[in-house]
């Protein structure tokens, strides 16, 4: 089965889809709430700032509006995908905790996915009380992982430290992003040396600290241009950037377009989706 959107916008409150050998999923975005579990197989989840690789056990959560996109790595009949798609409206939850977005693997954790197939069953089954069910279903595996996001290394036993700096230095970055950041100020804040920390980054997360911020400043820089009105020198300045011509060269090196063809763009598809509904 693949995961389509407007089969959970039928649904009204959340669903469960297994997705088993399927093709690549196109970049998309969406308002509700995706927790992506991978029950078999590898895949590459790209996100507008970085790609992530992602294994068997592997579980995060997709709480905003990022653009992101999936493509298995390994045979399409290994590959298994697991997604609880849900409004935040039918759960009351701080879902800031899961920024950025960072799998946990939870393979070392047998009840996690004991949860999720609990889950997909009160879906499927749709018992009295199956929303009551689904919420404590939801609660369990959202409490769980925001757990793994406080103490910023995965649950697996001896995990190496090298992914606890790289944590931190990903962190430092979401709230810190509007600052003039430099690869220093990253390094101080995990108490590592400048080059000790970007050949931790570039092992766990294939770029450099300073793409990473780069990106990761573009992405914020989309979600303002289609949120707000604000004028494109007003955005480049929220998100970090020290001139006007600095944003829109970044920019269009990123998504290939200027600031403002973005905007046009994706505020008519905004307003267009506003029609239909």
């Amino acid at each position: 089965m693949i995961f389509n959107i407007k089969m959970f916008e039928s649904e009204k409150e959340y669903a469960v889809v297994k997705s088993v050998g399927y093709e690549s999923v196109l970049k998309h975005r969406h308002e509700f709430v995706e927790l992506v579990y991978v029950e078999r197989g590898t895949a590459v989840q790209k996100l507008s700032y970085e790609t992530i690789n992602l294994k068997q056990g592997d579980m995060f959560i997709i709480s905003d509006d990022s653009e992101h996109s999936t493509r298995p790595t390994c045979d399409e009949n290994e590959f298994e995908l697991i997604n609880i798609i849900f409004l935040k409206s039918f759960l009351e939850f701080d879902y800031s905790v899961f920024q950025p977005i960072v799998p946990f693997n939870t393979l070392h954790l047998p009840e996690i996915p004991a949860m999720i197939n609990r889950a997909r069953k009160e879906y499927e089954e749709r018992r009295a009380f199956c929303n009551e069910a689904m919420k404590g279903c939801l609660y369990f595996l959202l409490t769980s992982l925001a757990r793994m996001y406080e103490a910023g290394v995965d649950s697996k036993p001896n995990k190496n430290r090298n992914l606890t700096y790289v944590m931190l230095a990903v962190k430092f970055i979401a709230d810190n992003y509007s600052k003039r950041l430099k690869l220093e100020d990253v390094a101080d804040h995990v108490g590592l040396t400048s080059g000790y920390l970007q050949k931790l980054f570039r092992k766990e997360r294939k770029t450099s600290v300073i793409e990473y911020l780069l990106r990761y400043r573009i992405e914020q820089g989309c979600r303002y241009l289609v949120e707000t009105n604000n004028t494109i020198v007003e955005i480049s300045e929220v998100i970090g950037f020290s001139d006007i011509k600095n944003f829109h060269y970044a920019f269009k090196k990123v998504l290939g377009m200027t600031p403002n063809e973005y905007r046009r763009i994706h505020k008519n598809k905004t307003m267009l989706s506003a029609e239909e509904k």
